[in-house]
């Protein structure tokens, strides 16, 4: 069953066999900055992407069949999106995304997709992409495509200090279940294509990047609910130096501002 809210466009809801799975599916173009990320200015010079993130407009909610069409607009007159919901007998749902920048001058989004919430009780992951490390769009040829697991509490990599961290590319599927109750019942995400996904085990909100000193990767404990960003793509992370542009993903690993959808299949875990 899933539940949109009318006020937001957002899932209130996504439920199997009575129990909660998934929440959110807010548009979301904004990464934690890494350090090379910050080296470069990032943090000044895309922070209209994290405002776009944070402050969405809902345009429109339609419905055509078993199809629930929300639109949303960021900014004045800068982005577009629109995301379907279909619905299907046996309790999956199909999204698929459209991304439309609408003007030429903003800068390339650091990832496109949309970002949920989970439950603390699915704790545990296994996906089919490349793995088992962290793995970006230019540093992913050590991960081999496979089927991997762990628990999700794993996945973050404690750098000196918080920033984005535990994506995985070219995944096929992602599935979380629960390792400490006993329930089968979990939750499958499948792309029509290869996706870039990052699940946690707290709030993403964790990695935010603050003042030097007030935050330690050693704090980030598992709490709240976990994190789960189902993306087209994340831009690079670079690193050719970490103290100006040249830090910056070579073009090929930036996202280019043009549109984009892509698509993706929410059900239960096999």
């Amino acid at each position: 069953m899933l539940e949109i809210d009318k006020a937001t466009g957002l899932v209130t809801r996504y439920e199997r066999g009575g129990k909660l799975l998934l929440t959110g599916g807010a548009p979301n173009f904004w990464r934690s900055p890494t350090d090379n990320d910050v080296g470069a200015g990032v943090p000044k010079s895309h922070a209209m992407w994290q405002y776009f993130s944070e402050h969405r407009r809902l345009e429109t909610i339609t419905r055509e069949g078993n199809a629930v069409i929300v639109r949303h607009d960021m900014g004045v007159g800068s982005v577009k999106t629109e995301t379907r919901w279909t619905m299907a007998s046996d309790g999956s749902v199909g999204v698929t995304i459209h991304f439309e920048p609408l003007r030429d001058t903003l800068p390339d989004p650091l990832r496109v997709g949309l970002a949920f919430e989970t439950p603390a009780e699915l704790d545990h992951v296994r996906w089919f992409g490349r793995g088992p490390q962290e793995t970006y769009a230019d540093r992913k040829t050590g991960g081999m495509i496979a089927q991997w697991q762990g628990l999700l509490a794993d996945q973050f990599h404690d750098y000196a200090r918080p920033q984005e961290s535990g994506n995985k590319t070219d995944v096929r599927w992602i599935e979380l279940t629960g390792t400490k109750t006993g329930n089968k019942v979990g939750l499958r995400i499948t792309g029509a294509q290869p996706l870039s996904v990052n699940a946690l085990a707290f709030p993403y909100a964790d990695l935010a990047m603050k003042p030097p000193g007030q935050a330690h990767s050693s704090d980030i404990r598992p709490h709240g609910s976990g994190t789960l960003l189902i993306d087209a793509a994340q831009a690079g992370v670079g690193g050719d130096t970490g103290w100006n542009l040249d830090g910056r993903a070579h073009m090929p690993y930036r996202i280019e501002l043009k549109p984009l959808t892509y698509s993706f299949t929410i059900g239960g875990a096999d």
